[in-house]
């Protein structure tokens, strides 16, 4: 892939893992068609944050699951009185799914166009946050 640089869109290369993959663990087979945006390049190594609509469903499943978890954690940790301060926003706990992968196995990505449906349900979320 020619020059990249953070919060460029890409996907990663679907192919077979191989030995010295194992090794660097810098691919492993179910990153093949995970898109997402570049955080940070460092020379020939990338870090990607993940798209989840790209995610297989059992991926998804099992980050979802994390999430959960980590989130119930997170608010048990927290008083009776400090969970009654969060806000709707500071409530709401979404875990980021981030790779570090060869810059070769990367290609181009179109960057993911919102829908019209997708659009109204944000803005309508965000108004229902402001009341």
């Amino acid at each position: 892939m020619s020059k990249i640089s953070s919060g460029d869109t890409v996907t990663v290369a679907k192919r077979e893992q191989t030995p010295a993959d194992i090794k660097s663990g810098l691919y492993y087979p179910h990153y093949g068609g995970l898109s997402g945006t570049i955080l940070k390049v460092y020379g020939d190594e990338a870090s990607i944050l993940v798209d989840r609509d790209t995610m297989t469903t059992e991926l998804r499943k099992r980050h979802e699951e994390n999430e959960k978890s980590m989130k119930a954690k997170w608010l048990d940790g927290l008083s009776e009185e400090a969970r009654n301060r969060l806000t709707g926003a500071e409530k709401k706990f979404a875990l980021n799914y981030a790779i570090l992968v060869a810059v070769a196995d990367l290609a181009p990505g179109e960057a993911k166009r919102i829908t019209p449906e997708e659009l109204a349900a944000k803005e309508e979320a965000f108004l229902a946050s402001r009341k």
